[in-house]
């Protein structure tokens, strides 16, 4: 009975942070334009590459200089930041590729690693713009630290994997699902219409670095 009330609580609290559209969710439908729908599930691995070992690290109070406000402060500054110049990148590139016609693939210059290949670059997405959303470590220091203090609680560093396989699968079945999607629609779709909608995400990108900067800004 105690699993099934520590898989409920997970999975009604990891929705808060799953299926909000956060720097991941557009970035992952940015990347499957350009890498097919498999994409998602290898940026959900790289996404669970940076989460696995803060989950661990909560456990064990490896990061607890997190709690710290300065801390925190230059963990949103630096990450807004790099979300807004990579979302001004991405626009760019998406605008060129508008006006001069090239094909979505061939003008994507995001994560374009020489001799890299689709997955490489899916799994740096993920691990990148986890590490890079100041929201997901104040989530997994707050809500998610709630989890972590019950896991211990239940089953001490047992509690805290069985914690993390009731929260991760949400992860790899969204991802998956809208990185699917994504690339069906894609399919049916002109050249010009892909650009504008990578243009789209791109500017969303700014806009949610620039929320984080201005809320990063006035919390001191």
């Amino acid at each position: 009975m105690e699993l099934l009330e520590l898989f409920s609580l997970v999975v009604s609290l990891s929705a808060s942070g799953v299926f909000s559209p956060g720097p991941l969710f557009f970035i992952t439908v940015e990347n499957a334009l350009k890498s097919g729908g498999r994409s998602g599930w290898i940026v959900a691995l790289g996404h669970m590459s940076f989460e696995f070992p803060l989950v661990l690290g909560l456990a064990y109070g490896i990061w607890s200089f997190l709690a710290n406000e300065l801390v925190r402060f230059a963990i949103g500054l630096s990450g807004a930041i790099a979300i807004i110049i990579f979302g001004v990148l991405q626009a760019y590139s998406s605008y060129r590729g508008l006006t001069k016609g090239n094909n979505l693939s061939a003008n994507y210059r995001g994560f374009a690693i020489k001799g890299s290949s689709w997955f490489l670059r899916s799994f740096l997405v993920g691990l990148t713009f986890t590490g890079l959303n100041p929201y997901f470590l104040i989530w997994w220091f707050t809500i998610g630290l709630s989890l972590i203090t019950y896991a211990l609680e239940l089953a001490s560093i047992l509690g805290v994997f069985i914690m993390y396989s009731f929260h991760i699968w949400m992860d790899y079945v969204f991802l998956g699902a809208v990185s699917h999607l994504t690339a069906a629609g894609g399919k049916v779709l002109k050249t010009r219409h892909l650009h504008m909608i990578s243009l789209a995400l791109s500017m969303m990108l700014i806009g949610i670095g620039g929320w984080i900067l201005a809320q990063t800004i006035t919390s001191l």
